[in-house]
C-alpha cells in the first residue's frame, strides 16, 4: 500500500463532500416522505439506493487512493498499481449504476405528478432506457476482456474482444440527454396543474437543477479519454470527480422538490398532528380551537331545508345542528365550522393533500376528495339532520379529519 498522494487528497475531498450533501438530502427526504407526509413511494426507495451507490463509490475510491489512485502509475510498484486500478474499477461500477438509478428516481417522482398518459409513457421510456444503458455498460465494462482480472493485472493473460470506450461514450451522452430532459420536462406539464403561478415556477425551477448535472455530465464525458490511458490511476481523476458531481447534483435535483412539505412545516404552513381533532384542514370554533387563526378560511353557515342561509332565519343561540354527528363539526349552539388549508389546488402534490382532480387516480399517486353533504328535514318544528344515503364513492369519513 503506497498511501495517498498526488491528486488523491483533492479528489477524495470532492467525493466525500458530494457524499455528505447527498446523505443530508436522503435523511431529510426519508423524514419528509415517511414521517411528515406518510407517502413513502417507489421513487423514494430508488433515491435511497442511489445514495448508497454514491457512498460505496466513495468508499472504494478511498481504498484505491491508498494503493495509488491519483498518482502516476509509473511511480507505483506492480502490486500497488494492480490493487489501485482494481478498486477504482469496482468504484466506477457503482457510479455507473448510481447515475442511472438517481435519474430513474427523478422520473418516478415526476410520474406521481403528471396527469396525462403520454407524459407517463415518455417518463417510463426515458427511465427504462437510461437504466438499461447503464446496466449494459456496467456488464461490458467487466467483460471486455476475459478473464476480467486481465483488465488490470498484466500478469494474467487474457483476450479482449472489444474496447469499452465507445460504450462509455454512449452512456455519457445518454446521461447528458436524460439530465436535460428531466430538467426541461416539468416545464411542459406544470402549467396544466391547478396551482398558483408562483408555486409552478418554484417547483419547475427546483427540478431544473438537473441542468447543472447535465453540465457536469458533459465535462465527465470529455474526461472519458482517461479510461484508455496507460497512466490509468492519474488520468482518470477528472472522470472520477465529475462522475461524483453529476450523481450528487442529480440527487439534489430529485430531493429539493420533495422537501417542500418540510420547508412549509418549518415555516408554519402545515402540521402532522391529526389526533384529537387537530388538522390543518378543519378547525372548530368553540370546542378547543378558539385560539386558531381562521385567516383565509371558509365559514360554513347552516342552511335550512328550504335552501336559505340560516344566518337570516336563525338566532345566535340556535346556530348549528345539535343532533348532527360530532365528526361533521356542525353541532350547535356554539359551533362555527371552518374549512381551512394552505390552498385548494395541486400545489399540495408533494404532501397528503394532493388532489389529482384532472383525471382518475393512478397507482402511486395520492387522490383525496373532501366532501360534506348534509340533508336537513324539519320534523315537528325541530331541525334534525338526516345523513344522506351513502353514495357510490363513500370517502367522506376518510376525508373529514377527526374534529370532535
Amino acid at each position: 500500500m503506497s498511501g495517498m498522494g498526488g491528486q488523491a487528497p483533492m479528489a477524495m475531498a470532492v467525493l466525500w463532500t458530494m457524499t455528505f450533501i447527498t446523505v443530508v438530502f436522503i435523511v431529510l427526504r426519508v423524514y419528509t416522505r415517511a414521517i411528515l407526509v406518510r407517502s413513502f413511494g417507489s421513487d423514494d426507495y430508488v433515491y435511497v439506493v442511489s445514495g448508497f451507490m454514491l457512498f460505496f463509490y466513495s468508499v472504494f475510491l478511498q481504498v484505491s487512493s491508498h494503493y495509488g489512485f491519483g498518482r502516476p502509475i509509473a511511480a507505483l510498484d506492480l502490486d500497488s498499481a494492480v490493487r489501485a486500478v482494481e478498486w477504482e474499477m469496482i468504484g466506477q461500477t457503482f457510479a455507473v449504476v448510481g447515475m442511472a438509478t438517481a435519474k430513474v428516481s427523478l422520473g418516478l417522482f415526476l410520474m406521481r405528478i403528471v396527469v396525462k398518459t403520454w407524459h407517463r409513457v415518455v417518463l417510463w421510456i426515458a427511465s427504462v432506457l437510461i437504466l438499461a444503458v447503464s446496466v449494459v455498460v456496467g456488464v461490458l465494462f467487466w467483460t471486455q476482456c476475459l478473464p476480467p482480472r486481465s483488465l488490470y493485472d498484466p500478469r494474467v493473460k487474457g483476450t479482449c474482444g472489444f474496447g469499452i470506450a465507445p460504450f462509455s461514450l454512449l452512456l455519457g451522452v445518454a446521461c447528458i440527454v436524460a439530465d436535460f430532459f428531466f430538467a426541461a420536462f416539468p416545464w411542459v406539464f406544470i402549467w396544466n396543474l391547478n396551482m398558483k403561478y408562483k408555486e409552478k415556477v418554484t417547483i419547475a425551477a427546483s427540478m431544473s437543477v438537473g441542468a447543472v448535472a447535465g453540465a457536469a455530465g458533459i465535462i465527465r464525458t470529455v474526461s472519458l479519454s482517461g479510461i484508455a490511458s496507460r497512466n490509468y490511476t492519474e488520468d482518470t481523476v477528472p472522470l472520477i470527480i465529475w462522475s461524483a458531481v453529476e450523481l450528487a447534483v442529480t440527487m439534489v435535483c430529485a430531493g429539493v422538490p420533495v422537501l417542500r412539505p418540510l420547508y412549509r412545516r418549518i415555516k408554519g404552513g402545515i402540521t402532522t398532528d391529526n389526533s384529537a381533532g387537530n388538522s390543518d384542514g378543519y378547525y372548530k370554533h368553540g370546542t378547543g380551537n378558539d385560539n386558531s387563526t381562521h385567516q383565509d378560511s371558509i365559514k360554513l353557515n347552516n342552511m335550512s331545508s328550504s335552501g336559505t342561509d340560516d344566518a337570516d332565519v336563525d338566532v345566535e343561540n340556535n346556530r348549528g345542528f345539535p343532533g348532527a354527528h360530532p365528526k361533521l363539526g356542525i353541532r350547535g349552539p356554539t359551533t362555527v365550522t371552518y374549512i381551512k388549508g394552505d390552498n385548494h389546488s395541486d400545489e399540495e402534490i408533494l404532501g397528503p393533500e394532493y388532489r389529482q382532480s384532472q383525471s382518475g387516480a393512478h397507482p402511486g399517486q395520492i387522490h383525496v376528495h373532501e366532501h360534506v353533504d348534509v340533508h336537513v328535514e324539519r320534523v315537528g318544528g325541530d331541525r334534525t339532520p338526516v345523513p344522506r344515503p351513502e353514495s357510490r364513492d363513500e370517502r367522506d369519513e376518510e376525508s373529514l379529519r377527526e374534529v370532535a
